[in-house]
């Protein structure tokens, strides 16, 4: 248990925006974001019904380059049983954005959050962040960062039994 001392409430209140920033927007069981909400750069595909990751990313994030090529395997692999990746970058300029789709093509639907918006719903804890929704819409699982075939062997693990689930 933590034991801190204020001297005065501004610390108090201080502390409550620094840990507030902490917490996801979104928990376990909240719906897919309504797209048509936010100003995006780029189109969102049909996502009625399936299995969705979504995942933020950034243009500066080494990890997140990484995880291309195996995210691309994973929709490829499981596209026609009703799973899609939808990657949103955080970029703020558009050609950082484009500049990094041209280097590294993702294999799957890409947009920016051209306001910053979705991101400030979403929360990503860090770069990248995936957030896997069931076809009822609702967020499953949350994943911080990217490691490698660790991180793909346990998406793998928690993707395939929401393939399973009926519509």
């Amino acid at each position: 248990m933590w034991s801190v001392k204020f001297r005065n409430v501004g610390s108090v209140v201080l502390l409550g925006i620094l840990t507030a920033g902490l917490a996801l927007a979104l928990e376990p069981g909240d719906t897919l974001p309504k797209w048509g909400d936010f100003e995006l750069e780029g189109k969102v595909p049909d996502l009625e019904g399936k299995v969705v990751m979504v995942d933020v990313w950034a243009s500066w994030c080494a990890p997140c380059k990484a995880s291309f090529p195996a995210y691309a395997k994973l929709q490829q692999e499981w596209a026609d049983q009703g799973f899609v990746i939808l990657g949103i970058s955080v970029d703020k300029k558009s050609k950082d954005y484009a500049r990094f789709l041209k280097q590294t093509p993702p294999g799957f639907s890409t947009v920016r959050d051209v306001s910053q918006k979705l991101a400030a719903t979403l929360k990503p804890p860090a770069m990248p962040t995936s957030f896997i929704f069931g076809r009822d819409g609702k967020l499953r699982k949350v994943h911080k960062g990217y490691r490698g075939d660790r991180t793909v062997e346990l998406l793998r693990s928690e993707i395939e039994p929401l393939l399973a689930e009926s519509p």
